[in-house]
């Protein structure tokens, strides 16, 4: 997509990012240190010089802030001297200032006081001769910067401290933190003549921002949390991951988002300055660190098992280990992850394969008591050359599965198979590969596998396995349920077949199919004695009726009763995934935003560890689901961009055209149309057979939201109540009552009410009332009953929603001349909307220019978002001139010249907050 000038430009209208426009590393923007560089500029802009000692550890930005506070406001006026200290002149007196020094003392007669001398010397060569105490004016006293102070000689220190005392000129020293520094330079810090100052490393959010600004465009969340746990918030180390990682190809950039791609290379230079903070270590010491580069986390019994307690000391006194516990057990890693990566790229394989050899032996001989530890071991015995056993690797591959590392799980079903493992191995492997998203090939292993031969608990696993992948993967809904059907009719046991009748009600149900549904329900039933299996599929499918059916209550009840009955050793990760994601949906709409958004972000934390991509970015989505339901559109833009990078290659659970539907609504709630209809298009072209329940609506919702934007809200009106009948058609009403309240978020609340009242008589969600309360309130101008939606839609959190409503009531009490509640009204839209990001959607902007009609709102938004009167006519389907008349009326109106006053007008305050998004 291209914006006016012809540049390429992302979905939310930035630059796109290309390849080969890294910033720099010598010339990064300034990042993360603003607030702190206001709080110091005073100490170099007084009336009086001072001295600033300014600790941090190596690489964390301490120069560059001197830097910056020299250029910024407080530039000095009289010239700024420079003298780095190195350990080359740490033995030489006066070494780091003697090119600051006078060649030779200037004669004085028998004075003896060296120290008065060379600072009279060196205040001289900086340009300030007055020596009797003249005052110059504050900010003209030369500027003193000595970097690296810890290596100062004392003569250079003392010199230093003399200065201090002194104060005719201002000084800025940098020092690195934990280490001893110069006596006399402690004693400025004592005695009152310097301030210390300790810079700490970036915080996760300042990287972020950094690494968007170095880097030119948006940085996928989990890869910036990366680079930032990487780098331990230490900028150089930062700027030498991304080099080597954007000369490496693992950090690109494909679909407009910066993202990690593969292994992370630290690259020559960084590994090097890693391994001399790691150091000479005897090779005890170095054999321990080398085992937990690879086998990290490692309990404490088992490493001092391996290496000893004193080799364990050793580690913990080079400051090479750190330890932590998980509430039952102490466990011990390496202090920082570059460390494992410099000694697992430094390791020679056959020290790694005997190291592997070892770790396996050591936790096999605890008894594996980590849910985690036999996958660990099958993936050590791997690393070894160990492949003998098939009951150990398919015990390995099994239990990689439940952790969700499908990488792993199908590298050693594959060992396993090859090893005699069978039929089990070669299922194991088909699970592996469709959960990690290699459909296609799980449908190849599963089609092969002799079902005729196994028993009839096997068959039904086997079954409910391979019609998991055919609707999830490959998205053939139609398939998996023929599939299950075809199963059942062959079984014999009545527990089994209710067990697969059972999940046919699932699939059925959030493909809206009710008679379907209905059909596999009763089939179920039929089972005297249905077993656990059974009694779970049918809560989840019950769960998703009742969502649909608007009693989300309902399915919050039914919902938290399945979730105590998933088997702690189920093969079928995406069964207890997909109840958590309806979870978090069901209190998203059970006006439980809070709870939602926890839910949400303690899920994507799991899933961004256990390394399965799918799931990430799966939980991605919903947090953006979650934002965008609060009304935090930017951040919801955010997580679903993050989403769609990093679901573009993966086709578990088919997000894609889901996704891009939900995202398209938020672009055009930010008013970015051209980005919308681009999602749009895209979601069409985006598989969506499965999930219909969901997909279906989400691509209804989006073109009237987008017509809205463009100022066609009659026909945006029209295009939800046809969007709507289809919702009714398919006998969804949750769906079908936020495309009918849709109107009413528009300001046209006509033919609409009476049927949200009934769906809010049918449904609990609570919302649902509101609704039918806010289109009543609208249709009969009623402001006190509009207030009282407000308050709800605000105690629910939805506050995109407050916020509308707060704009039709100020515009309903200033119709009734009540000008003071009007103003609170408006005092209280413009809070919400401040909440929401900036975010203005067309009836928010109706509340913020109340003096304006309709159509004089449209061509205003449009204006501001920087459309030329061409544009906008065409866009509203009128002429270029009668585009120009509105304009120079709603000029007179609010007073503002000229579109750039119109545009500031009509932007919250917000960071981000401009018309356009």
């Amino acid at each position: 997509m291209r914006n006016r000038t012809g540049d390429s430009v992302t979905v939310d209208g930035s630059p796109r990012p290309t390849a080969g426009r890294l910033t720099s590393a010598h010339s990064w923007p300034f990042t993360g240190r603003e607030d702190t560089l206001t709080e110091l500029t005073p100490l170099l802009t007084g009336s009086e010089p001072y001295t600033l000692l300014l600790t941090g550890p190596a690489g964390v930005g301490k120069t560059r802030l001197v830097q910056e506070l020299l250029a910024g406001p407080a530039r000095p006026t009289a010239r700024v001297l420079t003298a780095p200290a190195t350990e080359s002149t740490r033995g030489i007196p006066f070494g780091a200032l003697a090119h600051l020094l006078p060649a030779a003392l200037p004669a004085s007669g028998g004075r003896s006081n060296l120290l008065r001398a060379l600072a009279d010397g060196l205040i001289e060569a900086a340009g300030d001769t007055d020596l009797n105490g003249a005052d110059p004016g504050p900010g003209s006293e030369p500027v003193l910067q000595v970097d690296d102070t810890q290596l100062l000689d004392e003569g250079s220190a003392a010199l230093l401290l003399h200065l201090a005392v002194r104060r005719n000129l201002r000084i800025v020293l940098t020092a690195r933190s934990g280490v001893p520094l110069p006596d006399a330079v402690d004693a400025m810090v004592r005695g009152g003549y310097a301030r210390r100052l300790e810079l700490p490393p970036l915080t996760a959010d300042s990287i972020g921002l950094l690494l968007e600004r170095a880097l030119g465009g948006p940085v996928e969340s989990s890869t910036a949390q990366m680079l930032w746990q990487y780098s331990g918030g230490n900028v150089l180390w930062l700027q030498q991951l991304v080099e080597a990682g954007t000369a490496a190809g693992t950090l690109t950039d494909t679909t407009g988002v910066w993202q990690r791609n593969g292994p992370l290379d630290p690259g020559t230079e960084l590994s090097g300055l890693v391994e001399r903070r790691i150091g000479r270590l005897r090779p005890a010491v170095r054999r321990a660190a080398e085992l937990l580069a690879l086998g990290e986390p490692l309990g404490s019994a088992e490493l001092e098992h391996l290496v000893g307690p004193a080799v364990l000391d050793e580690l913990d006194h080079h400051g090479l280990a750190t330890g932590e516990s998980d509430g039952r057990r102490a466990q011990i890693r390496l202090a920082h992850p570059l460390y494992g990566e410099v000694l697992r790229q430094r390791m020679p394989a056959h020290r790694r394969r005997r190291h592997c050899r070892e770790l396996a032996d050591a936790v096999q001989r605890t008894g594996m008591r980590r849910r985690a530890d036999p996958a660990r071991i099958g993936g050590w015995r791997l690393a070894a050359g160990d492949r003998s056993d098939p009951a150990l690797l398919l015990s390995a591959a099994d239990h990689a599965v439940l952790t969700m590392d499908f990488t792993l799980a199908a590298e050693l079903a594959r060992a396993a198979c090859a090893a005699g493992g069978g039929t089990p191995a070669r299922r194991v492997l088909a699970v592996a590969l469709g959960h990690g998203g290699q459909g296609i090939q799980a449908e190849q292993v599963h089609s092969g596998l002799p079902q005729s031969v196994l028993p009839e608990r096997e068959q039904l696993r086997s079954l409910q396995l391979r019609a998991a992948n055919m609707y999830l993967t490959l998205d053939r809904p139609a398939d998996a349920v023929d599939l299950l059907r075809r199963g059942e009719e062959g079984l014999r046991d009545e527990e089994a077949r209710a067990e697969v009748a059972a999940l046919q009600a699932v699939l059925l149900a959030v493909q809206a199919d009710w008679p379907g549904y209905t059909a596999a329900v009763e089939r179920a039933h039929r089972s005297p004695r249905p077993g656990p299996g059974t009694r779970l599929r049918l809560r989840y499918a019950a769960l998703v009726h009742a969502f649909c059916h608007g009693r989300t209550e309902s399915a919050l009840t039914l919902l938290e009763s399945a979730l105590p009955m998933l088997p702690g050793e189920d093969d079928i990760p995406m069964l207890g995934a997909g109840l958590m994601g309806w979870r978090a949906t069901v209190q998203a709409y059970a006006g439980r935003l809070d709870e939602a958004g926890a839910t949400a972000a303690t899920e994507y934390r799991r899933a961004r560890e256990s390394g399965w991509v799918g799931s990430r970015g799966a939980w991605q989505f919903y947090l953006g689901r979650v934002a965008a339901r609060r009304g935090a559109l930017r951040t919801a833009r955010k997580h679903m961009r993050d989403a769609c990078a990093v679901l573009r290659d993966d086709s578990t659970w088919g997000q894609q055209g889901l996704l891009l539907g939900e995202w398209a609504v938020v672009e055009a709630q930010l008013g970015d149309t051209a980005g919308a209809e681009s999602l749009l298009d895209r979601a069409h072209l985006a598989r969506m057979e499965s999930y219909r329940c969901f997909h279906i609506p989400a691509l209804r919702m989006a073109q009237p939201w987008i017509l809205a934007a463009r100022g066609r809200r009659a026909e945006a009106v029209r295009q939800a109540l046809l969007a709507a009948e289809g919702a009714r058609e398919q006998t969804i009403p949750l769906w079908e009552a936020e495309l009918l309240h849709l109107p009413v978020r528009l300001g046209r609340p006509a033919g609409v009410a009476a049927r949200l009242a009934t769906l809010a008589t049918e449904g609990d969600a609570p919302h649902l009332a509101l609704y039918a309360e806010h289109a009543a309130a609208l249709g009969t101008r009623d402001a006190a009953a509009m207030e009282r939606v407000l308050a709800g839609f605000d105690a629910a959190g939805m506050r995109l929603h407050a916020a509308e409503t707060a704009a039709q009531a100020a515009r309903l009490w200033s119709r009734r001349g009540e000008d003071t509640r009007a103003q609170r009204a408006a005092d209280h839209c413009h809070r919400l909307t401040v909440a929401c990001e900036g975010t203005k959607t067309p009836a928010v902007l109706d509340g913020w220019t109340p003096g304006l009609t309709e159509r004089e709102r449209d061509v205003a938004r449009l204006a501001a978002a920087g459309h030329t009167s061409r544009e906008i006519a065409t866009s509203l389907g009128v002429a270029v001139r009668t585009v120009d008349n509105h304009l120079h009326r709603v000029y007179r109106k609010t007073g503002v010249k000229g579109r750039t006053q119109l545009a500031a007008m009509l932007t919250a305050t917000h960071p981000e907050g401009t018309p356009n998004g």
